[in-house]
């Protein structure tokens, strides 16, 4: 990138490209904006100076979020997200704005806005567009938070444009502000966000295009950039500074893995001299925990100060980080010999504050801030972005990270930053001026010492909810479907079931309508099929059928389509569910009774992967190469056998992985049976309806894994 510093400038600092941020630029101005009044007061400034673009790339927006406390809001502008946009790029002809929103699972629905993309898109101008991310490995979580405006400013941070955001710096306990478009109240809340412009901004434009591009395909073309945004009012903390971008990603199809954030993190812990202030929503990052404990027990190690929220926010939370939370923080304090920990929970009289902020500064001379927390999956599984600040040799930057960092300490303690200075200098810890000025109304109360329990560590060992990396499974899906020869083969297995739907379809029709109807007697056939349904040995017979077809890979969609013509959808449903898991176990059976050398020659070198595979996770990895039709099932099983997984892994799998599937195919031909047994509305209706639901899970799946 033209724009960015050289890297020899920083070849002996933290900021190392490729390394510890993917690249060096440099920004002419530079603010700080502590808490969210600050910062959407300044986004709403600048945003109303754009000519060109606004991108906003966020974990939640909310097209609700009130921007403005009452008193500062101006009546002639509205104070909502989704109107304020639609009212600029109305009032701007050339004005183009583009929100990306965390395609979030249904366990955060309760918390988010509700058909947000009607509210954003389909009732505002063609010219706001709003998107959702999917674009990332299963489980993780699209958690960047970024506003780019022209290419010419960008706004980077912890704080979404969110719902039960805004508060300032005071944290009253019951500011009556402090409430929601609907009147809903919340609680005080702490971030920090950061204002940039330059060659930084162009930067970050550049990086927030990349993810509007993978998550939607669309590639946006950089915006002219010239104009100055920078919002009245904000005062630079500091003027022509060189910022590192830093980012996680997990590994996701041909997308490599980053983990720029974690190096970063790690090499400061692992050269600071003086002091670490951390501010962070979490603490379970089991690496950057490691690397503190260790610095704790030097004699001469740095101080290290740990601001964080009282507890995790709801059971998920809980769950994901606070038992693993409870382990490291106990493991520090075991390796703190000789007392230099403090780990505080910001308070206003009893009630405590929210701490959302993700920033660390290190002897004051790195600054880092951003959207990464200090969780396992910030390092490596879910879309970060941080920016940062090396002071080495400047002087003047080293002297606003000072400030920054007194501020952030009077903020919490309730006085004047030139308190917190005559306790605690340049580059030296902060925990001698917290305990000098303790004991306000606002303080830094310790953290609450809850030793974990057995079952706490292993909860915590497991990282189930708060994971590194993708999972194994994901990944195999991921290669399995990253080239064309796997796209091809995922669409041709959708289009093999499509044809079997279809040729149920012109067989019913000819059968209710066409010459069918004459040659075969319904009420006669009724009779055969109830005489079917009731004959055990018929049943048997069918099930051994699965069993001998599976094994000469005859298609088993077309075996389950069969059992729910003849056996309708409720006992087909039991039957064909039956059959599959009988013709996975005999396939399980011959691939371990053949070995891989001989399924190898059966069905060439694709099994090999999938055995692998399957060997490190059993059921996960069975599940998901069950849900998605990339190999065939015959070939699963016999790789299944001839690999090491356990067969109840196995099996267990298999239920959950074709239980979609089977139900979605019993169901429609068996409603389709029904309707020619007693062919009235209501039949009709519910096997469209049945057909709609099966279309509507076969292009979600096709949009989620074969983009």
């Amino acid at each position: 990138m033209a724009d960015s510093q050289p890297s020899s400038d920083t070849a002996d600092g933290w900021l190392r490209e490729g390394e510890t941020c993917s690249v060096v630029a440099r920004a002419d101005r530079l603010a700080f904006l502590v808490d969210a009044a600050a910062y959407f007061s300044a986004l709403k400034a600048a945003a109303q100076r754009a000519r060109h673009s606004i991108l906003i790339i966020g974990w939640d927006v909310h097209s609700r979020t009130l921007l403005d406390l009452p008193e500062r809001a101006d009546p002639s502008l509205p104070n909502e997200l989704g109107p304020f946009l639609d009212h600029l790029v109305r009032r701007r002809r050339d004005l183009h704005v583009r929100v990306l929103d965390w395609d979030s699972p249904l366990v955060y629905g309760l918390e988010r806005e509700w058909l947000p993309q009607a509210r954003f898109d389909w009732f505002t101008h063609p010219r706001l567009c709003f998107a959702l991310d999917a674009c990332h490995p299963l489980g993780a979580a699209h958690h960047q938070k970024l506003v780019i405006i022209d290419d010419a400013l960008a706004f980077i941070g912890g704080l979404d444009l969110a719902r039960s955001r805004l508060d300032t710096p005071e944290h009253l306990p019951d500011d009556p502000r402090r409430t929601n478009a609907d009147g809903a109240a919340y609680g005080p809340f702490h971030d920090i966000q950061v204002a940039v412009d330059g060659a930084a901004a162009r930067a970050l434009a550049q990086e927030a295009r990349a993810r509007w591009t993978r998550a939607t395909g669309e590639h946006l073309t950089p915006a002219n950039g010239s104009g100055n945004v920078w919002p009245d009012g904000v005062e630079p903390d500091l003027t022509d500074v060189p910022l590192g971008i830093a980012r996680t990603y997990g590994a996701w199809r041909q997308h490599p893995e980053v983990r720029e954030i974690e190096a970063l993190l790690l090499a400061a812990i692992a050269r600071a001299r003086h002091g670490i202030y951390i501010e962070n929503q979490y603490f379970a990052a089991k690496h950057l925990a490691l690397a503190l404990a260790e610095r704790l027990r030097e004699p001469d190690g740095p101080q290290v100060t740990l601001i964080l929220p009282q507890e995790p926010t709801g059971w998920l939370e809980q769950t994901a980080m606070g038992i693993t939370q409870r382990c490291l923080l106990t493991q520090l304090r075991e390796a703190d010999r000789h007392g230099r920990l403090g780990v505080y929970v910001p308070m206003h009289d009893a009630a405590a504050i929210k701490v959302h902020a993700k920033l660390m500064i290190v002897d004051d001379r790195l600054l880092t801030v951003g959207s990464a927390n200090l969780n396992n999956r910030s390092m490596g599984l879910d879309s970060e972005c941080n920016i940062a600040l090396d002071a080495r040799d400047r002087p003047a930057a080293a002297q606003a990270i000072t400030r920054l960092r007194q501020r952030l300490l009077a903020e919490h303690l309730g006085c004047d930053a030139e308190q917190v200075a005559r306790h605690s200098g340049a580059g030296e810890g902060s925990n001698s001026a917290i305990e000098a000025l303790n004991g306000q109304a606002r303080h830094l109360a310790p953290f609450p010492e809850h030793a974990p329990d057995s079952l706490d560590t292993v909860i915590a060992d497991t990282r189930l909810l708060d994971p590194a990396a993708p999972a194994v499974p994901e990944q195999l899906a991921d290669e399995m479907i990253s080239g064309d020869d796997h796209r091809r083969s995922l669409r041709h297995t959708l289009l093999r079931l499509g044809a079997v739907l279809a040729v149920l379809l012109a067989l019913a029709a000819l059968w209710r309508w066409g010459p069918l109807g004459e040659w075969l007697d319904v009420a006669r056939l009724q009779h055969w099929l109830t005489q079917l349904r009731s004959d055990r040995t018929a049943t048997a017979v069918l099930l051994a059928v699965y069993v001998v077809g599976g094994l000469l890979m005859f298609p088993v969609t077309v075996l389950i389509a069969v059992t729910g013509v003849l056996y309708g959808p409720l006992s087909g449903l039991a039957v064909a569910g039956s059959g599959a898991l009988l013709s996975a176990t005999a396939g399980y059976g011959a691939g371990a009774l053949l070995g891989r050398r001989t399924v190898r020659r059966l069905a060439g070198h694709g099994p090999d992967a999938i055995s692998r595979q399957l060997a490190r996770r059993g059921v996960l990895s069975v599940t998901l190469i069950r849900l998605l039709p990339l190999a065939p099932f015959t070939v699963v099983n016999l790789a299944a056998g001839a690999s090491h997984i356990r067969f109840r892994d196995f099996l267990l799998g298999t239920a959950f992985g074709m239980a979609p599937g089977v139900v979605a195919i019993t169901v429609f031909s068996g409603q389709i049976a029904t309707l020619l047994r007693h062919p009235d509305t209501t039949n009709l209706a519910i096997l469209l309806a049945v057909l709609v639901a099966i279309g509507g899970c076969a292009l979600w799946a096709w949009r989620r894994f074969a983009r």
